[in-house]
């Protein structure tokens, strides 16, 4: 998927409405979602957006997000929130994992946050679309939009009813300006067809039969694969190593250290090992000679500054 162009709002509706093809509503999914959004509209300033959703012409309903799904739900809960103020049957949005530009996006998901975080957004952004597409039916029949309501993917007016289905009207709702979200209208919860029912995982079909694909599946031409020695005390920061003995494990490219930058488990630095496939590569982490000397000085005390000696994949000793 194509990297989200570095425009502001305004910038993005004009080219929007040009090209017709699709209703998009930019919002935030990140902590900054709970700051004024309208301000987004006038100030020029880069991609302020982190998630959109896309409606187009075949009725196809897309949630653009940087959420992961990793067995927690979120792809089966996020379009059932989204769904349910936009007012169409969940089944018909799609998430599309977004680009991995930290820039733009963010990549977090963890500590049970994704509903709770995305809650407010994805129905202030569901709500907006609907009014959008409420707004271009009631344009075309010349009626009030106080006439007319979504149901099911489809705008409704009338006795006998007519109606207009959802992508019949993205191109003139795309052509709208889009409401400010904090003022949005949104639904009574006790009105609520999708969120709080019983219903079945999206994934799991696909990750009961093994179709499913997760990041250690994905293959390219020439990939390499690469494990790290970490250090087994908080902050430890690497002293010295001797890559020798891993280097004669056939299949090993490369020995080198990754600094350590901040704080997280992704962040402790350690060496890594590089091969041309996994066993190679935890063969040559596990050598028992290939040694890494790793320093730490602990927070507590200053003045003890403790050397550790471990082995890759054994317990640590302390060193005095």
């Amino acid at each position: 998927m194509a990297t989200a162009p570095l425009v502001n709002r305004r910038d993005f509706l004009k080219k929007t409405a040009a090209g017709g093809t699709a209703l998009v509503v930019g919002f935030h999914l990140s902590p900054r979602a709970f700051a004024d959004q309208a301000k987004d509209q006038e100030e020029k300033t880069p991609n302020p957006f982190d998630a959109w959703v896309r409606i187009t012409p075949d009725d196809r309903v897309t949630l653009v997000l940087g959420k992961s799904e990793m067995g927690q739900g979120v792809w089966t809960a996020l379009p059932m929130i989204l769904a349910e103020e936009l007012s169409v049957d969940w089944k018909q949005v799609h998430v599309e994992q977004a680009p991995t530009n930290p820039k733009i996006y963010d990549l977090g998901t963890g500590g049970s946050g994704s509903v709770a975080g995305s809650w407010l957004p994805l129905r202030q952004a569901g709500a907006a679309a609907r009014e959008m597409l409420i707004a271009a039916a009631a344009k075309r029949w010349e009626v009030g939009t106080d006439t007319c309501k979504a149901k099911n993917g489809f705008v409704v007016h009338g006795h006998p009813e007519r109606s207009f289905r959802f992508g019949e009207l993205v191109v003139d709702a795309s052509k709208l300006p889009v409401p400010n979200l904090n003022k949005v209208p949104l639904k009574n919860a006790d009105d609520f067809t999708i969120v709080g029912r019983d219903t079945h995982r999206l994934d799991t079909a696909a990750k009961s039969s093994g179709k499913a694909q997760f990041g250690i599946d994905s293959r390219v031409p020439g990939m390499l694969y690469a494990v790290i020695a970490r250090c087994p005390v908080f902050e430890g920061k690497v002293a010295s190593f001797d890559a020798s003995k891993a280097k004669t494990v056939a299949g090993v490219r490369n020995v080198f250290e990754i600094k350590t930058s901040g704080r997280g488990a992704s962040t402790t630095g350690g060496v890594a090992v590089l091969a041309d496939n996994s066993w190679a590569a935890i063969e040559g982490r596990k050598r028992p000679d290939s040694l890494v000397i790793l320093k730490q000085t602990r927070p507590q005390d200053s003045l003890a500054d403790l050397a550790y000696v471990f082995a890759p994949l054994k317990h640590a000793r302390l060193d005095y």
